[in-house]
């Protein structure tokens, strides 16, 4: 059940022509998709310092555990 689909032009804004679709974007969606990169963005760095806090106590605690050993 192949289907031969023409081949779209290579161009976004063609794309988006093509199909009816307004290619420049307003105010309104400027202003949605910068909120939405900013969340991302915020979400990226807050995982980033969990995951650095994360092995710096987990560096921490090998440390501890190495000294705990070497004494024993």
């Amino acid at each position: 059940m192949a289907t031969k689909n023409k081949p779209l032009p290579a161009e976004p804004q063609d794309n988006a022509a093509n199909k009816g679709v307004a290619a420049e974007l307003s105010d309104e969606a400027i202003h949605n998709l910068t909120g939405f990169f900013d969340v991302l963005i915020q979400m990226d760095f807050a995982s980033r310092q969990r995951n650095e806090q994360r092995n710096e106590s987990d560096d921490f605690l090998q440390d501890t555990t190495n000294n705990t050993q070497q004494t024993d």
